[in-house]
């Protein structure tokens, strides 16, 4: 019994289009995840980017940190494993509750280098971030 033929032109063209469907879905989401960050906003409407690659708003209810709402797909945030929807709890182990309180640690604190305690559901997890841009 004879093999079957793969027609390599057929399946070049099934993978580009699968190739350009996951690149729709991907951007597809993004604005999804953004357009549900803009219409249900944060307690006090606003949002940052306050760390590079990366979007934040306060957390609701109120005090509770900060949430990822939109990043850059490629950025350092990303590479470093954060995610749009986790909590941003601490930097450097400070705790941090608002956009107001991220901004003056941030200010007052030139680091290169950050440690941001993340919460993802119930874990809470630690993730190394360098503060400059690529």
């Amino acid at each position: 019994m004879e093999a079957p033929r793969i027609d390599k032109t057929a399946t070049s063209r099934l993978l580009i289009g699968l190739a350009l469907c996951a690149a729709l879905m991907s951007s597809a989401f993004f604005l999804h995840v953004r357009r549900d960050a803009e219409d249900h906003g944060s307690v006090s409407g606003a949002s940052a980017q306050l760390l590079p690659g990366l979007t934040l708003e306060n957390a609701e209810p109120a005090g509770t940190g900060l949430v990822v709402t939109s990043m850059e797909s490629s950025g350092p945030a990303a590479r470093a494993g954060i995610a749009v929807g986790d909590d941003l709890i601490r930097i450097d182990g400070t705790p941090i509750a608002s956009l107001d309180q991220a901004n003056a640690y941030l200010s007052q604190h030139g680091n290169a280098h950050l440690i941001l305690g993340l919460r993802h559901q119930d874990a809470v997890r630690m993730v190394a971030l360098d503060r400059s841009p690529d």
